[in-house]
């Protein structure tokens, strides 16, 4: 687990590649995690969310991009997040676009299985909202879906996210989804979480040390 962090001095987005979390408020630990999944010219119907390394540079990467956003066992899920993005070069310009290519009434959501229920954060499944992310006219516009809870449960098992495209009936597969946009559409996703933090050590609190026995304190120690 990184080191954790406290409000005072959270100061930009938790790192999601190193697992940093912050203590929000006593008792829990708070996870934010970033990533984007690519939808290239080849497309599919399906794809994993990558959590980019800190090093930008592609030709020398000593820290690999992690591929896969995993929530672990336990996680207590409160928010998840969907972004399709406006990939305009220059968005003052023109329509703001997706360059998404993809069948009409197909959906998309970010969630762990193909099958799980939309709009949901439970136990053994979470999901955003499909609908909220619908081809039409063969793309989809630029928007986002976002699904919370007040009072999340643990999850009892480890999880790992994808995008799916399905169909209307968002349970099943869609057809597939390309892009146009040069490199691709990267798909921005959130997944947000805690856990119960552990219970303080003695080094948390002050604790009177102990005096063995005929030892006098009020003796000068030389």
């Amino acid at each position: 687990m990184a080191k954790k962090i406290f409000p005072g001095n959270w100061v930009e987005n938790l790192s999601s590649y190193q697992g940093q979390p912050v203590v929000a408020q006593p008792g829990r630990i708070y996870y934010q995690l970033i990533g984007y999944a690519l939808v290239n010219a080849t497309g599919g119907t399906e794809f994993d969310v990558v959590i980019s390394s800190p090093d930008r540079r592609t030709d020398d990467k000593p820290r690999t991009d992690i591929v896969g956003m995993k929530l672990p066992l336990g996680a207590k899920v409160y928010h998840l997040g969907l972004r399709v993005p406006d990939v305009r070069k220059d968005r003052g310009l023109g329509t703001a676009t997706s360059g998404l290519v993809g069948t009409n009434t197909n959906r998309l959501k970010l969630a762990s299985a193909v099958g799980a229920a939309t709009d949901t954060i439970a136990a053994t499944a979470v999901s955003t909202k499909a609908a909220d992310l619908a081809v039409a006219s063969t793309t989809v516009a630029p928007a986002s879906s976002v699904t919370g809870v007040i009072t999340p449960v643990a999850l009892t098992s480890a999880l790992t996210l994808k995008v799916y495209v399905t169909t209307s009936a968002d349970t099943a597969a869609g057809a597939t989804l390309t892009s146009s946009a040069t490199g691709g559409t990267p798909l921005i996703c959130e997944a947000c979480f805690f856990i119960d933090d552990v219970v303080p050590e003695l080094d948390d609190v002050r604790v009177p040390f102990s005096i063995t026995s005929g030892q006098d304190v009020g003796a000068l120690p030389w």
